[in-house]
């Protein structure tokens, strides 16, 4: 399967303002260099920024969403978190079906600088759920915004979320493995339900992190998936993943939590005569997800834009 470089190649946002500027993350030619070199079958990103006038597509929207429910999934004196849904136009829920959909996040009327990149849960026809860690400046302004019956801001949908997506795409009617820990199990609910909606089976490993609390069982649970949760353990359960993949054969192992956890099982996979394909969730800093702020740079790539390598 050939994958573009760029998760917006193709899309109603390609090419953007990075073709302008000659920063295209899949695009050789528009870097300015003399052979083209993207690898992709899809859309030439060169030829569509020629018919284009040598323009980029319109942005991403800027979208008001009413908050209908907030509850608290963490209440501690170090560890908060919450699980709220909003209002959206069915457009913009339609567009975050895909494993790694994400949107932007701020309160009302605050600059771009307030952005926070929250995975979509789960989404409805005109509503989508989301789930928010209090960490810092900005999620605390949004937790504080987040009131039943106002108004946050919402730019969106953004794909990046989840890195090693084409071994979703390519291997969904296989078995996937999930291991899902603290706030990243946000990420898991649209992977499970990708695989399982094309005939696919998942096993879910669930952990309650630094929140101990696990809140997306029941959700998972719906889409067919098998779920474990996992006790806590001092070797943070390396030795149950472990032993799922030696004792079954998986097509797709997908780490959902921190770097550690990302770094842990890469070299458990390293043990596996026949390793399954890796996907891990995106923990990169992101403050316009369009490539331009420079927030998400990792080892040269624009990683809110780019497929990254594995171990990247």
């Amino acid at each position: 399967m050939n994958v573009s470089p760029c998760f917006d190649a193709g899309s109603q946002y390609c090419p953007c303002e990075l073709a302008e500027l000659g920063q295209c993350v899949a695009c050789s030619l528009l870097r300015g260099e003399e052979v083209c070199a993207c690898g992709w079958s899809g859309l030439c990103i060169y030829s569509e920024f020629i018919r284009s006038g040598k323009k980029g597509k319109p942005k991403r929207r800027t979208t008001a969403a009413r908050v209908t429910k907030k509850r608290q999934i963490a209440q501690g004196a170090k560890i908060r978190a919450f699980i709220f849904e909003v209002e959206v136009p069915w457009e913009l829920s339609a567009w975050c079906e895909a494993p790694g959909a994400f949107v932007l996040a701020r309160p009302k009327g605050s600059p771009e600088r307030f952005n926070v990149p929250i995975s979509v849960i789960s989404t409805q026809e005109n509503a989508m759920t989301l789930a928010v860690q209090v960490v810092g400046p900005k999620t605390t302004a949004l937790e504080r915004s987040c009131i039943e019956g106002r108004q946050i801001t919402l730019v969106g949908p953004f794909w990046s979320g989840l890195q090693g997506l084409e071994h979703f795409k390519t291997r969904s009617g296989g078995r996937v493995l999930i291991v899902a820990k603290g706030i990243a199990q946000a990420c898991a609910v649209k992977m499970a339900s990708y695989v399982t909606g094309r005939g696919g089976t998942v096993k879910a490993l669930l952990g309650g992190g630094p929140l101990n609390s696990v809140f997306v069982e029941e959700d998972l649970a719906r889409t067919g998936a098998l779920v474990e949760v996992l006790p806590k353990a001092k070797d943070h359960n390396l030795a149950r993943v472990s032993a799922e993949l030696y004792g079954d054969r998986y097509d797709v192992l997908a780490s959902a939590g921190a770097d550690v956890q990302h770094r842990a099982l890469r070299n458990l996979l390293e043990g596996l005569d026949d390793p399954p394909a890796f996907a891990w969730t995106s923990n990169l800093s992101m403050t316009c997800a369009e490539g331009i702020c420079g927030a998400c740079l990792t080892s040269g790539f624009r990683g809110c834009k780019a497929h990254l390598p594995d171990g990247v």
